[in-house]
């Protein structure tokens, strides 16, 4: 990424203990929150499933005592039924026999002896008329031989009955039949014994889903209707089981159902979801307020484990911080044997073999450097040497003296140029600079001031175009001046007459729209003076594609760039014929206005 730097990014990453502290919190406090509600999942459906179950008991132990209840009269009559076929008695035995059944079985109601014909011969109810019974379901049935069990039918008095009947048999032969109504208020009472939480209830239905026994009597035998076909279902098939069910006002029940085997009837019992739940809100409450209390926990002892892990890694940060500046005298103190101490150590170690390492290099440099300028100081002391010698002769001679006045300077300047380089170099990492805010475009006003002159000499084109945006950057005002007039001094030196040399200045466009934003300067110039095969090598100290020189300029440019946390490349275009030198620096900040100037031959600044 372009303009990247070691600054840019310690300040885009996250701080080593918020990283830590993240990493810490999301393996802890996910996974117990996650837990948690695995937990409070898991006991829902727990209690949901205990409440179903005991529901589903209660019904199924009603069911059996509604069964034994309604059976026990059935077989009642039965032995009566029984008794009076093989007593041969007449009408009024059978009528004792009967007002003894009802006496001893109050729910049996109307029982009546009726004869082959239909016709009634004796029954309980003393003092009514005997009837004709011949159309009657029950007698139609019983008189073939076949115990007879009708469907929940309404008395008189507007409650549930059913009609049973026994054939009377003699001999092997159906001579009379034995019909009773049972009363199914003792249903009522089985049913109202059975307490299901406060709002609970549990209910009767027949086989047509009518409720035949209900806590609230208003209901039974009404028009109302069991709707839920799964329940319908279910008892039809004999089935009980399990459902959740929803009422007109949008509140959910918890139901259990249980057949009434025999008798196609089907027991209900149904409680509000929000009852059975009742002890699981409260303990989600208390599981929630555990986990908040866990995750505050969590957090703080992260957050304390985090600042203490991350101190070590913030030394070496800072620490390698001062490396990359050129500073190798860093040094931790060791406490201990931990993984984190080991590694101070091995930080320690490498800081001091950078140190000697640098310390080599800067030997092996000046050797390097003093073989160059011996060099060069060889050749430039011979001529000036001729000169001096050919002087206290030759000083009347003007076209000698021109020339004397010519050489001389130049060879100096050349001495003191190499000196100045080599003496730069070697500064570099041993002192440190004076950073302040710094305008971009002053920067290049100042430089385009000093260079539009010589490039009016030379006869070249020199154009200066900047950012709209008057742009600001931290430096050292004098360094980043030699870095510019180096690289347009180069760029005077590759073009030929009548070529053009071009400054430009603008914000890059990758980082616009981040915060955190890089300004570029790019000096370019008409010809391709550098092959693209030498890129990589032009920053590399004593490195030149001149017959003069030690090779250190751009070395030195670099140097003061990375220093400003910059970058700077080389960009050659073929089809441009241009070269270009481009360095981007981060922005500290921005004042709109407009500032575009342009250098040319005869134009005056």
């Amino acid at each position: 990424m372009k303009g990247l730097s070691w600054g840019s990014i310690t300040r885009i990453l996250p701080k080593i203990w918020q990283q830590i502290f993240f990493i810490l919190v999301f393996l802890v406090v996910v996974p117990l929150i996650i837990l948690g509600c695995l937990l409070m999942q898991t006991s829902q459906h727990a209690i949901k499933t205990a409440v179903l179950n005991n529901h589903r008991e209660i019904a199924l132990h009603t069911t059996g005592e509604v069964k034994e209840h309604v059976e026990g009269a059935r077989h009642a009559l039965f032995v009566s039924a029984s008794i009076l076929g093989r007593l041969h008695a007449d009408a009024w035995q059978q009528e004792t026999a009967i007002v003894e059944l009802s006496l001893r079985n109050p729910t049996l109601q109307k029982i009546a002896v009726v004869e082959q014909s239909g016709q009634e011969v004796a029954v309980s109810e003393l003092g009514t008329g005997l009837q004709n019974r011949s159309h009657e379901a029950a007698f139609q049935q019983a008189i073939q031989g076949n115990a007879y069990l009708s469907s929940v039918k309404t008395s008189e008095s507007y409650e549930p009955l059913i009609t049973i009947a026994e054939p009377i048999k003699r001999m092997g032969r159906v001579k009379e039949v034995l019909i009773a109504d049972l009363n199914l208020r003792s249903v009522w009472q089985i049913i109202d014994k059975i307490h299901v939480g406060d709002q609970g209830i549990a209910y009767v239905i027949d086989e047509s889903g009518r409720i035949i026994a209900h806590p609230d009597k208003k209901k039974i035998l009404m028009d109302d209707h069991v709707q839920d076909k799964e329940i319908i279902e279910g008892l039809r098939a004999g089935q009980a089981g399990n459902v959740e069910t929803i009422k007109d006002n949008g509140q959910r029940w918890l139901t259990s159902y249980a057949p009434i085997e025999v008798l196609g009837w089907g027991l209900i019992i149904t409680l509000p979801e929000s009852e059975a739940y009742a002890a699981l809100a409260h303990m989600k409450v208390q599981s929630w307020m555990l986990i908040l209390l866990s995750v505050f926990a969590t957090i703080l002892i992260s957050l304390l484990l985090a600042r203490y892990m991350s101190q070590p890694m913030k030394r070496m940060l800072e620490g390698t911080q001062r490396i990359t500046k050129g500073d190798y005298s860093v040094s931790f103190p060791i406490r201990g044997r931990s993984e984190i101490d080991q590694l101070l150590f091995a930080f320690n170690r490498m800081a001091l073999k950078m140190k000697k390492t640098q310390e080599m290099e800067k030997l092996s440099i000046v050797g390097k450097a003093s073989t160059a300028i011996a060099h060069e100081l060889k050749n430039s002391l011979q001529l000036v040497e001729t000169y001096v010698k050919l002087l206290p002769t030759r000083y009347k001679d003007e076209d000698f003296i021109k020339k004397f006045s010519a050489t001389i300077p130049d060879e100096l300047n050349s001495w003191k140029s190499s000196l100045k380089n080599i003496m730069d170099f070697a500064k570099f990492g041993q002192s440190s600079w004076s950073m302040e805010p710094l305008s971009i475009n002053r920067l290049v006003e100042e430089t385009a001031v000093l260079s539009k002159f010589r490039a009016e000499h030379l006869g070249l084109v020199f154009d200066v175009q900047m950012e709209e945006e008057h742009v600001f950057i931290k430096g050292n005002e004098e360094k980043l001046k030699q870095v510019l007039l180096n690289l347009v001094t180069n760029a005077f030196e590759a073009t030929v007459a009548g070529g053009t040399i071009l400054i430009k200045t603008r914000v890059s466009k990758q980082s616009r729209a981040r915060e955190n934003a890089y300004t570029e300067i790019e000096i370019s110039n008409s010809g391709i003076s550098i092959q693209q095969d030498r890129i990589d090598q032009l920053f590399k100290p004593f490195y030149t594609t001149k017959s003069y020189g030690l090779g250190l300029g751009l070395s030195i440019c670099k140097e003061i760039i990375d220093r400003h946390e910059g970058q700077i490349k080389v960009v050659v275009d073929e089809s441009a014929n241009t070269t270009s030198f481009i360095m981007s620096f981060p922005i500290c900040h921005t004042v709109h206005g407009r500032k575009n100037y342009a250098f040319r031959e005869n134009s005056s600044y």
